[in-house]
């Protein structure tokens, strides 16, 4: 699909991200790419630079062989106690060329004084290896520090990897606060977990006694982790829930406007502090609470974003909200807090940090190895978003070309992590089956549920009027971006082809768990077909699932059809019994919280994906499994 630079939303639109582009530079204008973080850190650098790096240099000094991993103290692992928040741990790559690791530590502090040292401890070598804070930004006295870390690996044994600060509130002392992770093995298996929908919205009754709170599934998560760990988690978008910006007195006055003013109403210093305030004092509590915080500190994060890491619905209201000046305004502040939280950078040194901006100049997209053999590809689905578009031409081209550089002759698997699924129930049949229902279900809580709204969303556009579905076009499952979807699939059914790599899709947002697939219209072999490709489906981890009547509706159209005139998509049956062990009559997708483990299996060259679904007591989970082959390559002609 082209699309033509003459169209008059795209336009505006593109005028509306710029504006938010130019209000993120105005933010971070004091630091240049390659600023370090001042003269003190310089000079630390610097001096740092002259002698060997242990981590890198030392010679591994045990066998290269498996090893069992250690169980975790989780009752002692806790945010560090001498920062506001952190520390938070952040996965970037694996040059395997070089058998290296690479990612980063974050903390942020209110003191002046520089922090002091990470001290980083690698079980196979004998020295000690450090790193310097790097100062990424400071927010009202709040100063964020970067550590990065660098690390070899072995081609059999995994690595447990302590790290502590050298001292505490300035002082050394005989037992300090250690943290954890784990490092794969290059020739062994790369485990990791999905999760996405990390909160509650608004419309959530009483979520610590209909649901014991945030804390059971990140629980189960851990307890996996615990015993076979995971090299990394993968945060699909909505980390945080942050629609009650629209709560703050300043952004609620504006909702309390007339319309015409609304429209009009400047983004003020009064506006902006208000909702800079707001975001990073909930980034801070979020991170540093429940169980959660703990996983942060010991799971090194890969993570994209979507609309609740903004506000509800961003980047699909109608283009009058869209584009006022106080809408550009939220969302420039919610992309600052997110590129330093969760990608611990900032607007000018995203390249640094592995992320990816078109010619656009909009949009952080990232591309990262688990391993030798699965590449995972993370677009940035909502900085481009626009009622008409999703991604931009620009970026398309980026993604085509980073993704055929980027793939190793080792490459089995291509994993795409989109915040909402690509494959889904079309939003078209849906709203017929939605008649014949009647009445069972108020048309506007119907498509709430679906798509994760909540009341943030009714608040900004009014009411709920007849319009609603126009409005609420953040699927790939609606008509409006059938053409965009056909478009990304195709590109990568050639790149299938043309690198025998098998693509997977993995996205949450729904608040359902389930399974679809794309595939050869005639193909009659799934592991020589190119064109199948699974979709994971994975949320809530934390917020409510939707009402029975809302799975009934979406059974009725979970049908086969045709996305062009080679490619069918499908819904999986997966759910065969609930978790109570009764079975099941609709089987594609089922309403109870959940997040996904993966497990390589790298001697079969599959990926396990195994859903685990809260239990109805939320204690537990039950486990419902999917396995992805790798694509057999089939003779080319000569």
């Amino acid at each position: 699909m082209t699309f033509h630079n003459d169209h008059p939303h795209l336009s505006a639109i593109g005028d509306f991200v710029s504006g938010i582009g130019s209000k993120i530079t105005t933010l971070f204008d004091h630091e240049s790419p390659n600023d370090n973080g001042g003269e003190a850190d310089k000079h630390r650098h610097d001096n740092d630079q002259k002698v060997s790096n242990p981590l890198l240099d030392d010679q591994e000094e045990c066998d290269d062989c498996r090893v069992e991993a250690v169980r975790q103290e989780y009752e002692q692992i806790r945010p560090s106690t001498q920062f506001k928040c952190g520390p938070i741990l952040r996965y970037k790559d694996i040059q395997v060329d070089r058998r290296r690791w690479t990612g980063s530590a974050l903390i942020v502090t209110d003191k002046d004084a520089l922090p002091p040292r990470l001290v980083i401890r690698d079980p196979t070598k004998s020295r000690m290896g450090y790193s310097q804070p790097k100062h990424v930004e400071t927010w009202e006295g709040n100063h964020f520090y970067r550590y990065d870390i660098q690390l070899t690996l072995m081609a059999h044994r995994e690595k447990r990897i302590e790290y502590w600060f050298e001292t505490e509130n300035d002082q050394r002392v005989a037992q300090p606060q250690k943290w954890n992770f784990h490092v794969p093995a290059l020739d062994e298996n790369f485990n990791w977990a999905f999760y996405s929908c990390n909160g509650f919205t608004s419309d959530v009754e009483d979520p610590e006694k209909n649901f014991h709170g945030a804390n059971p599934l990140w629980d189960d998560l851990l307890m996996a982790h615990d015993q076979k760990p995971f090299h990394a988690m993968v945060g699909g978008g909505d980390q945080i829930y942050n629609d009650d910006v629209l709560a703050t007195p300043e952004i609620k006055e504006w909702l309390d406007m007339g319309e015409k003013e609304r429209i009009e109403t400047v983004f003020n210093n009064e506006k902006k502090y208000a909702t800079d305030k707001y975001y990073f004092e909930h980034y801070v509590q979020h991170f540093t609470t429940g169980t959660y915080s703990k996983a942060l500190s010991l799971i090194p994060s890969v993570n994209t974003w979507d609309d609740h890491d903004i506000l509800d619905g961003y980047g699909s209201y109608p283009t009058k909200y869209q584009l006022c000046d106080v809408m550009r305004g939220i969302g420039a502040s919610a992309a600052h807090f997110y590129l330093l939280f969760q990608q611990h950078t900032n607007a000018n040194t995203t390249n640094q940090a592995g992320l990816q901006t078109s010619n656009s100049g909009k949009g952080w997209n990232c591309i990262t190895h688990f391993g030798k053999r699965t590449m995972v590809v993370l677009p940035d689905t909502r900085s481009e978003r626009s009622k008409e578009q999703i991604l931009s031409n620009e970026t398309y081209d980026l993604l085509e070309k980073e993704i055929r550089a980027k793939l190793l002759p080792t490459t089995k698997h291509l994993v795409i992590v989109l915040g909402t699924p690509l494959v889904y129930p079309a939003m078209k049949l849906f709203e017929e089956a939605l008649e014949k229902m009647g009445d069972k279900l108020s048309r506007g809580s119907v498509i709430g549920k679906i798509f994760g709204k909540c009341k943030a969303f009714e608040n900004v556009l009014g009411q709920f009027g007849p319009e609603l579905l126009d409005d609420m076009v953040d699927s790939w499952a609606c008509t409006v971006h059938t053409p965009e979807k056909k478009r990304l699939v195709e590109l990568l059914q050639v790149i299938a082809s043309q690198c025998d790599v098998r693509v997977t899709f993995v996205g949450g947002d729904v608040h359902v768990g389930g399974a679809g697939r794309l595939f050869g219209t005639k193909s009659t072999d799934r592991l020589s077909d190119p064109y199948d490709m699974v979709q994971i489906i994975s949320s809530a981890i934390v917020n409510g699932p939707p009402p029975g009547a809302v799975i009934t509706a979406l059974h009725k159209t979970a049908k086969t059809y045709t996305l062009n005139e080679y490619t069918s998509e499908q819904m999986t049956e997966i759910f065969h019994e609930d978790v109570d062990g009764k079975p099941l009559e609709q089987k594609k997708l089922l309403n109870r919280r959940n997040w996904c483990e993966v497990r390589e299996r790298s001697s079969e060259q599959q990926l396990k994906f195994t859903l685990r679904v809260e239990n109805t007591d939320h204690v537990g989970v039950q486990k419902y499994p999917i396995i992805v082959d790798s694509l057999r390559p089939t003779p080319r002609e000569a």
